[in-house]
Parts: structure tokens; sequence; C-alpha cells
């Protein structure tokens, strides 16, 4: 069976609605933050996915296994290991590559359910390309402060929100960065709303009635990238 390395950086970010259309392939979860080591190269399987946290892309004191993370996202893009960085790991993904990342961006706290406008690009994207087709603009959970303040060199933007351009982008050939949460269900959403209201000292509830609004919009869309992304890695292995 193929076989998909998942890195989870924060026990409130899972995998969560990408589960089930990976399926097909085996997932190893690997969790830093209980101990466990990260794999290199030659051990990551078939393909890796970097999951979010509440950590910044540059947390290295409190984390002390983004280094690593960072530098094995590195070699999966030299390597053309099939690669998928949510949120956080997509900021890790652009950070390993040459981009940049802000931490607090300006624009503030991006919440709620996103709309993400495709480039003309992601219509032949091997990853995203079905989507831009059947859902332009795609709707998407999000929930974050910092943000991709620069892509790195040679990577393609694919789609843009109003209020951060930087959503979704490869690089090379088959890494991808996503800084929206298509895996989040309804209840890990909740519970990344009502902290992040907390802090901005506001209600969720208009977070909350937004994903509601569009929860079967939501959980069609996660399987539609989990099964795009386990399709990706078949073609590689296959070649």
């Amino acid at each position: 069976m193929r076989r998909v390395t998942v890195i989870e950086n924060h026990p409130s970010c899972p995998l969560d609605l990408l589960e089930y259309p990976l399926s097909e392939v085996g997932l190893d979860v690997v969790r830093p933050y209980e101990g466990d080591a990260l794999p290199a190269l030659d051990d990551v399987g078939d393909g890796l996915i970097v999951l979010g946290g509440y950590q910044s892309a540059i947390s290295d004191d409190d984390c002390p296994w983004l280094p690593k993370a960072r530098s094995l996202l590195r070699d999966c893009v030299d390597g053309a290991v099939p690669t998928l960085g949510i949120c956080l790991g997509a900021q890790m993904l652009a950070l390993a590559c040459g981009g940049a990342v802000d931490i607090d961006a300006d624009a503030g706290l991006e919440g709620g359910v996103t709309e993400l406008t495709w480039l003309p690009e992601a219509s032949v994207d091997a990853l995203f390309g079905r989507l831009a087709h059947c859902c332009n603009p795609m709707r998407s959970p999000s929930m974050h402060f910092d943000a991709i303040g620069a892509l790195p060199p040679y990577s393609t933007l694919l789609a843009s929100s109003a209020m951060y351009p930087n959503q979704i982008f490869r690089v090379g050939s088959s890494a991808w960065g996503v800084q929206c949460h298509p895996e989040a269900s309804f209840g890990t959403f909740r519970a990344w709303a009502t902290d992040a209201a907390t802090q901005e000292s506001m209600s969720p509830s208009g977070f909350l009635r937004a994903y509601q609004d569009r929860e079967p919009e939501i959980v069609a869309t996660a399987h539609m990238v989990g099964r795009a992304f386990a399709r990706v890695v078949a073609h590689k292995v296959s070649r």
C-alpha cells in the first residue's frame, strides 16, 4: 500500500475531514509534540502532509522539531515527493523554500469561511485543477493571524483571497501550500473560533454561522482535496 507521512503539529489540528478521502493510502501520523521523531526523507514514504498549529512557523524555541520539519519540506520539494502543507504547514513550506512569513500580519485575523478566487494557472494544476473548474470561488474555513508575505522563488500562485493574496500555491512540480483549512470539521473549527474570538474580544458566533451555512460545501471540498492528493501520490508511485 502507498504510504503518506502526516506531521501533526498540535493536538487541536488533526487531519480531520481529510482522513476519510485519504483512506486508500496508509497514513503514518507523527506527533512531535508527544515526542515522536520526524522521519528523514527516505522514511517519508510516498507523500508528506504537514498540518496546522497554534504556534508560528518560527517558534523553534517552543517547538524544537520545526527546523527539522522545514528541512524535510525542502527535501521533499527537491525530491519531488508529493507534499501538502496546511496553514502552519504552508507557512513552513514557504519559509523552507525561500519565501517569507508575516507574524501577526498587519491585515489581522482572517477567520470564518474565506472565499478563494482561482488564478488561471490553477485550471491545469495536478492537485487543484478539478476544484478550480467546479468551485470558483472556493469557500474554505480559515483561522490565522500569521500569513505568507512572499512566495518562494519559482513558485506558482493558484488562489487568493481579498484579505491575503498568497492562499494556495505550488512549489516545484508536486508540493502545495494552502493557507486555509480545508480539513477542518465544525467541531475542530468551533474550538479555534472560540480561542481566536477571545483573543480579539469578540463573539465567535459570526464565524460559526458562516461555517454552518457552508458546511455541506466545506465537507465536499475536503473530500475532493483528499482524493486529489491520493491520486497525485498514486500517479507519482506508478511512474
